[in-house]
C-alpha cells in the first residue's frame, strides 16, 4: 500500500526523532526495531559513506536505556559486510516508514488521512455523546474533530509531536476547545484509572507490542470506567480482538477515498498507494479511489468491548 521506504527516507532521517522517541521505537521489549538490528544499520567501516552517520548513532546510543544501549553498541562494532549493513538499513526504514512519515512529513500524512474518512457510525457504538473520551493514536485528528463535536471532553493521545502540533492548529481553526493533547504511547497512557467513558482508536492500535498489544489493551481498560466502551476502528486483525472478548461489527454503507483535488489524489497515491492507485486515477481522472483498488477493506468495520471490572 506504499512505495519502498528506502526510496522515501534515508537512515539519517532518524535524526528527526527526539530521545524519547528513539527509546520508544528502538527497544528490545516492544519497539518496532530491536537494538541489534538498529546497531547493524549504523555499523561503520570507517569509510566516507558511513562516517556522517556515526554522530547520529552515538546520539541514539546515549538516548537508550543501559541494556538496549549495550546491545546497540555491540552490534555497531561487529564486523559485517556491506550487503548485511544495507539489508539492515532497508529493514529499519521499512519498519519505521510510518514513524518517519509522522515526524518528518506530517503534512503528507494529513493529506492521506483527509481522503480516508471513517464510518462515523463507530462513534455511536462508542456512545460518545456528552462523554469523556480518549482518542488513542489521534494523529492529526481524523477521529478527534468529529469526537470533539459530540463529546464533553476528548483526550487526544499520540507519541508524535509533529502530528499533535498539526492537530492543535486544526482544533484552533475549528474553534474546538474541549480537547486536551497528550503525548504518549498505548503502553503508558498518562491518565488516571477509570477516567474516561470511552476509548476510540482508529487504524492505530494492533495486536503486536509495537502497536499496543496485550499490555496496551490493559492500559486502555485501566483508564476506562466500568460499563464504558473500547472501540477499535478499522482493525488490522479482528481475530485477535475477538479472542480478547471484543465483538466484531461491519457497519452498513459505502465508503471511498475522496480527495479535494485530482492533484492531491495523485500525490498521495504516488507516495503511499503505488501503481494500482495511480493507474486507476489515470483511467478515471477523478479524485476518488475505491478501497478495493488498494486491496484493503474500507474503514467501516470495528471491534468493540464493554469494560467490566
Amino acid at each position: 500500500m506504499r512505495i519502498d521506504a528506502a526510496a522515501a527516507f534515508s537512515l539519517g532521517d532518524l535524526a528527526v526523532f527526539d530521545a524519547t522517541h528513539w527509546r520508544e521505537v528502538i527497544t528490545t521489549a516492544s519497539g518496532a526495531v530491536p537494538p541489534a538490528l538498529a546497531g547493524r544499520a549504523f555499523a561503520s567501516d570507517g569509510t566516507r559513506e558511513t562516517l556522517p552517520l556515526d554522530d547520529l548513532g552515538q546520539r541514539i546510543a546515549r538516548a537508550l536505556p543501559p541494556d538496549d544501549r549495550a546491545i546497540f553498541a555491540q552490534a555497531r562494532q561487529r564486523a559485517i559486510t556491506t550487503n548485511e549493513r544495507e539489508s539492515a538499513r532497508r529493514t529499519v526504514l521499512d519498519r519505521l516508514f510510518w514513524e518517519l512519515t509522522y515526524w518528518k512529513t506530517p503534512k503528507e500524512y494529513e493529506r492521506l488521512t483527509a481522503g480516508e474518512q471513517i464510518h462515523l457510525g463507530a462513534l455511536d457504538v462508542a456512545r460518545v455523546d456528552g462523554a469523556v473520551v480518549l482518542d488513542a493514536g489521534a494523529g492529526t485528528g481524523r477521529v478527534t474533530l468529529p469526537l470533539a463535536r459530540r463529546a464533553r471532553t476528548v483526550y487526544a493521545l499520540d507519541p508524535s509531536l509533529p502530528l499533535l502540533r498539526l492537530l492543535d492548529c486544526k482544533l484552533a481553526a475549528a474553534g474546538l476547545r474541549n480537547v486536551e493533547l497528550h503525548r504518549g504511547a498505548f503502553r503508558h497512557v498518562p491518565l488516571p484509572d477509570n477516567s474516561v467513558d470511552a476509548v476510540v482508536a482508529c487504524s492505530a492500535f494492533g495486536p503486536d507490542e509495537a502497536r499496543g498489544g496485550k499490555c496496551g489493551l490493559d492500559e486502555l481498560m485501566r483508564v476506562t470506567r466500568p460499563g464504558g466502551r473500547i472501540v477499535i476502528i478499522w482493525p488490522s486483525d479482528p481475530t485477535w480482538f475477538i479472542a480478547q472478548g471484543f465483538t466484531y461489527t461491519v457497519l452498513p454503507g459505502h465508503l471511498t477515498i475522496t480527495f479535494p483535488t485530482l492533484e492531491d489524489a495523485w500525490e498521495v497515491a504516488t507516495r503511499f498507494y503505488g501503481l494500482a492507485a495511480t493507474s486507476h486515477l489515470d483511467a478515471t481522472a477523478r479524485p476518488e479511489l475505491p478501497f478495493h483498488v488498494l486491496g484493503v477493506k474500507p474503514p467501516r468495520d470495528l471491534c468493540w468491548l464493554t469494560v467490566r471490572k
